[in-house]
């Protein structure tokens, strides 16, 4: 076989909030990391978070060389863009059930790419490390079930040049319509450049106000506009994300998460052995929650989500995403720096997220 899937992490089960840390013992190139888990429901109750939030951090280190580290809801969003492909994951907010979620580590521009991989040898003890927030997403959550897997090069030899890099550099706290400056790594080349700023009840538009990328001090500027012209000129490049959520009627509005932060669309229908005698309807939604209403108690409902930015992230892509020579060379520049606009209703009650993924040489 040219290639294998392999079990980097065995099924184990968490009650309490903890880091993982697994030694990444494989010789051959690995092309993705998979991380499945399943968090589990308590009693029926308004949701806590976004599944995705029960991994609160991943990290892929070196000893001190960090090679990724995004929180779960980053990676998942890194995950759509990268691939435009939504992961089986089912998300139901009924009591007692367990979320199966997985979140797709990509090392590569496209699953098995012989030029871009992570390669085992070119490192001295590479660790992923996990850390779980376990009450921080789904119903009352209690448990996480997580399982790890890699997709690696096995019978075919390849020798990859670099290995796609996507790290946080900045998380911090809002002012309303204030400016973050914020000075850019200059080491390797942009694939892309992503943000969040997530606040429930509010789509992005109103999260951010101008995002404005400066080379040499204003030297050359790549991108400065107001973030209604990105989401029509670069985000409108890419169709929706669309998932399917199920979830527990209620007497009084329920409230669950969805995965898009901007404008998601819901069709409702019942979820059952038979025919409800009750209406159902989907209110709200920006920022990725949303609730449900009905007309009477009990009754579950099937709803099809679709909408843009995922978890409320944001896309700036680099030229010709499949063309490593088409990305975005920063090595020659003195200085680069991001300059992004918070929306006037922002406060310290929120943040923002800055994160970028590069393509790193192995040299």
């Amino acid at each position: 076989m040219n290639y294998r899937l392999a079990t980097i992490f065995s099924e184990a089960t968490y009650n309490n909030d903890a880091t993982e840390i697994i030694d990444l013992n494989v010789t051959d190139p690995i092309s993705q990391i998979i991380i499945r888990f399943q968090p589990k429901n308590g009693a029926e109750a308004d949701s806590a978070g976004h599944p995705m939030k029960c991994i609160s951090k991943i990290e892929l280190v070196d000893g001190s060389d960090i090679l990724f580290s995004l929180s779960g809801q980053e990676a998942h969003a890194l995950d759509w863009y990268s691939h435009h492909l939504e992961r089986p994951n089912i998300c139901w907010y009924l009591p007692n059930q367990t979320h199966d979620h997985a979140i797709h580590i990509s090392f590569g521009r496209h699953l098995y790419d012989p030029l871009l991989a992570l390669d085992p040898a070119k490192f001295t003890n590479l660790q992923l490390k996990i850390t779980l927030s376990i009450a921080s997403g789904g119903m009352n959550t209690s448990q996480v079930i997580m399982s790890i897997f890699a997709h690696l090069f096995d019978e075919k030899a390849i020798t990859p040049t670099a290995f796609l890099m996507s790290k946080e550099i900045k998380d911090y706290t809002l002012g309303g319509a204030s400016h973050e400056y914020t000075d850019l790594p200059v080491d390797h080349p942009y694939r892309k450049m992503l943000f969040r700023i997530q606040k429930e009840g509010a789509g992005v538009d109103y999260c951010f106000d101008t995002l404005k990328l400066s080379e040499d001090n204003d030297k050359r500027i790549p991108f400065n506009h107001k973030i209604q012209e990105i989401l029509q000129a670069i985000t409108a490049q890419v169709r929706p994300y669309r998932e399917w959520i199920i979830i527990a009627g209620g007497g009084s509005p329920r409230y669950f998460h969805c995965t898009p932060g901007y404008w998601p669309g819901f069709s409702l229908t019942h979820w059952e052995g038979s025919a409800i005698a009750q209406d159902a309807t989907v209110w709200e939604g920006d920022g990725g929650k949303a609730q449900l209403i009905t007309t009477g108690v009990g009754g579950n409902y099937q709803a099809l989500c679709e909408g843009w930015c995922p978890h409320s992230v944001i896309e700036i892509p680099f030229g010709l995403q499949d063309d490593p020579d088409d990305w975005y060379k920063v090595a020659e520049l003195g200085a680069l720096r991001l300059d992004i606009k918070d929306g006037a209703s922002m406060s310290s009650s929120e943040s923002c997220q800055i994160f970028i993924q590069q393509h790193r040489l192995y040299t």
